[in-house]
């Protein structure tokens, strides 16, 4: 993909008349008299106009005279055969010549060939605002049916959530009214038990003297009455003992109240944001460079950068200080097309080569990685946080456009090339970025006027969802021009629309948060994202072809709020 120094003025190609995309037309309904794109050409309007006669535009030349060619001086009048006809007559509904208007439709009301062809050009007008509708309307029901699709298996997830989370209050519940039990019986068992024994004891106790005092009234020894009288008479005044614990009743049960909210609820997305209010950037720091251009970003575990300005073949290594940018290490006639720096700092680039380089800082030097795609060509990279690396890659004719996951050995784990239909993924991706979740999001490139999309990728390898843009801020004239993307720690996604200066913010199922044009806050041209040691937000510009020859590059650090 070029970037803004190759952008030149020319004149604004004609788009498809039906899905208004701007997509190459190829195609013309000679019926309708529409131009069209391929894809339209299949996908809507021969679903709808099967008997419609449709020519491709590099034979219009050859058929022109055919097409349209409906005109009165092609007929021979009736009543005059020397004469062709010129005219309509309305009030007899008969094409007529100039002898018949002067021998027999003298005063009638007639209608000319430039009305005629007024008119034939409204209804073709008509005719191409129905074939719009229609498309609208099947764009949306194949976007419905996309959505049901995608909301199927998201169905399924939810549902067994609902059904694991009544299996863990069974369990919570069942465990609680146990402990419950368990408290019953210890406070009415264990306790009650030891005052019994007491009591036992004492009565028996009482039983003992109560037969010895009958053994002693009883008795004829006098000696032996006697003798014992005193002690038996001491023993008669002893009060039975004092209870040592109070018998307290069996406390209630009071039932709890059970809530919605004790269980859960169903909570909509927090994507499709109506308010953008709450969204905000805020500029924390800036930095002038010497590049014309910041085209990719790469930070060091050490807080430095790698940066690099591939229209001057540049690529350095910086540190920030509060006012100026230092220069630690520069590295001239290269370009980078993707960069990552892994946990051990080790430097790994894309040259379009069919191996990633890794880069010796000190001897400037660049040797083999273990990632080879042979025979495809790198693009971009990415680390995912399974400290897997995400490569984009192409063929070298560019009719294959891919994306391989490979282990840190260099293993291939994945390849994303097509989905369950066999149709491509994608077009020719640009850009990647992941999230702790699994869904992998590119960045797609669909033409060389910088415009694109980003296709979100599920765990089973097919498209979960397609972001080409949000209508308030991207329009025929201003199109969707993704050229990089971020997944920030809370696991949204930040987009670079740079031609019209804008982030737009995705969650991590790819639906719309929010937008924010950086341009409010002073930053023109954004070309390249990456986090801070902060979890700030870096964000590298870079010149359009209109600016100066000593035109400097800005880098700036952002907070963001609620995102």
């Amino acid at each position: 993909m070029a970037f803004s120094k190759s952008i030149k003025k020319g004149q604004i190609p004609v788009g498809c008349q039906l899905c208004e995309g701007g997509n190459k037309i190829e195609w013309k309904c000679t019926d309708c008299n529409l131009l069209m794109c391929s894809r339209c050409k299949d996908g809507v309007h021969l679903r709808i106009a099967k008997d419609h006669r449709i020519l491709n535009i590099k034979e219009i030349g050859e058929h022109e005279d055919s097409l349209d060619s409906f005109v009165f001086s092609d007929l021979k009048c009736q009543d005059h055969p020397d004469q062709s006809c010129s005219l309509y007559c309305k009030t007899c509904s008969k094409v007529i010549c100039l002898k018949c208007i002067i021998k027999v439709h003298n005063g009638h009301t007639f209608i000319d060939e430039e009305e005629l062809n007024d008119r034939k050009e409204k209804l073709k007008e008509g005719q191409n605002n129905v074939q719009r509708n229609l498309w609208k309307l099947s764009s949306e029901k194949d976007k419905r049916n996309t959505l049901e699709v995608y909301e199927n298996p998201k169905t399924k997830h939810i549902k067994q959530g609902i059904l694991d989370q009544k299996t863990k209050l069974h369990k919570a519940v069942d465990q609680y009214a146990d402990r419950l039990a368990e408290d019953v019986d210890q406070h009415f068992g264990t306790s009650e038990h030891e005052e019994n024994f007491k009591i036992d004891k004492v009565i028996q106790n009482m039983q003992m003297k109560s037969k010895a005092l009958e053994s002693i009234i009883t008795s004829r020894d006098f000696t032996t009455f006697f003798r014992d009288f005193d002690q038996l008479n001491v023993s008669l005044n002893e009060e039975i003992p004092k209870e040592t614990t109070t018998i307290s009743s069996m406390p209630n049960f009071v039932p709890g109240e059970f809530t919605m909210l004790n269980f859960g609820k169903l909570e909509h997305s927090k994507g499709l944001r109506d308010d953008h209010s709450k969204v905000a950037f805020k500029v924390t720091n800036q930095w002038t460079t010497e590049l014309e251009n910041v085209h990719i970003i790469g930070r060091c575990p050490d807080g430095t950068l790698w940066m690099t300005d591939n229209i001057n073949k540049v690529f350095l290594h910086i540190a920030l200080e509060d006012d100026n940018v230092k220069v630690l290490s520069r590295m001239c006639s290269i370009k980078i097309f993707g960069l990552l720096i892994d946990i051990s700092g080790n430097i790994i680039v894309s040259t379009l080569k069919t191996n990633l380089k890794v880069i010796n800082e000190s001897t400037k030097k660049l040797t083999n990685s273990v990632f080879d795609t042979t025979p495809f060509i790198t693009t971009h990279i990415h680390i995912t946080k399974d400290q897997n690396v995400l490569i984009s890659a192409r063929s070298s004719s560019g009719r294959r456009s891919l994306l391989i996951e490979m282990d840190g050995a260099g293993k291939v784990l994945t390849v994303y090339e097509n989905d369950s239909t066999s149709s491509p993924l994608f077009t020719q991706p640009y850009r990647v970025t992941s999230t702790s979740y699994g869904n992998i999001f590119v960045v797609d490139s669909l033409d060389k006027q910088f415009r694109g999309r980003v296709v979100v990728i599920g765990k089973t390898g097919n498209i979960e969802r397609i972001y080409s843009g949000h209508h308030d801020v991207n329009t025929k004239g201003n199109p969707f021009t993704p050229i990089d993307i971020l997944a920030t720690p809370s696991d949204n996604i930040l987009v670079v629309d740079w031609m019209i200066h804008v982030v737009h913010i995705l969650n991590s199922d790819g639906e719309f948060i929010s937008y924010f044009c950086v341009n409010d806050i002073g930053i023109q041209y954004p070309h390249s994202l990456a986090l801070s040691s902060s979890e700030r937000i870096y964000i590298g510009c870079g010149k359009f072809w209109g600016d100066p020859k000593n035109f400097r590059a800005k880098l700036y650090e952002i907070e963001c709020y609620g995102i």
